[in-house]
C-alpha cells in the first residue's frame, strides 16, 4: 500500500468518527479524547506502515521521575514506546502496519484505540510531579 492510499485510509475512518483533522508539515494531525483527557495524534506514512505520535498537553514536571516511568511502561507495552520530547512533554509512538490492504482499515482503527489505552494508562503517571 503506498503512503497516499494509506494517508486516505486513515482520512476515511477519522471522517467516518466524525474528528476534524488538518495536514501540516507532512503530517496528518488531529485531537483524541478520552473523557476528560485530550491530547494532538500527528500521523505519516513510511514504508507501508502509518506512525502515530500520540502527544500530551503537558510537559513532566520531574524529567528524570517521568524517564522512568516510560521506562517501567515500554516493559509492559506490546507495541509502540513512551518517551519525552525535546520540550519535556510525553509522548507515545506505534505503527500501523500496512501489508495487508484488505485489513489495512482494522490495523489503522487497531492502532488508534490502543494509542487510547497507552495514553489514558499512562497520563496520570506522567502528570504526576
Amino acid at each position: 500500500m503506498d503512503e497516499n492510499d494509506a494517508i486516505r485510509l486513515l482520512q476515511t475512518l477519522l471522517e467516518e468518527e466524525g474528528a476534524e483533522w488538518t495536514e501540516q508539515g507532512g503530517y496528518l494531525r488531529f485531537r483524541s479524547r478520552r473523557g476528560a483527557m485530550l491530547w494532538e495524534t500527528a500521523c505519516r506514512a513510511v514504508d507501508g506502515a502509518l506512525l502515530f505520535y500520540g502527544r500530551f498537553p503537558f510537559r513532566a514536571a520531574d524529567p528524570d521521575r517521568a524517564r522512568r516511568v516510560c521506562e517501567e511502561l515500554n516493559r509492559r507495552l506490546t507495541r509502540g514506546a513512551l518517551y519525552l520530547a525535546d520540550d519535556g512533554s510525553p509522548v507515545y509512538r506505534c505503527r500501523a502496519e500496512l501489508d495487508d490492504a484488505y485489513g489495512a482499515t482494522e490495523r489503522i482503527a487497531a492502532a488508534l484505540r490502543y494509542e487510547a489505552q497507552v495514553i489514558a494508562y499512562a497520563w496520570g503517571r506522567l502528570a504526576a510531579p
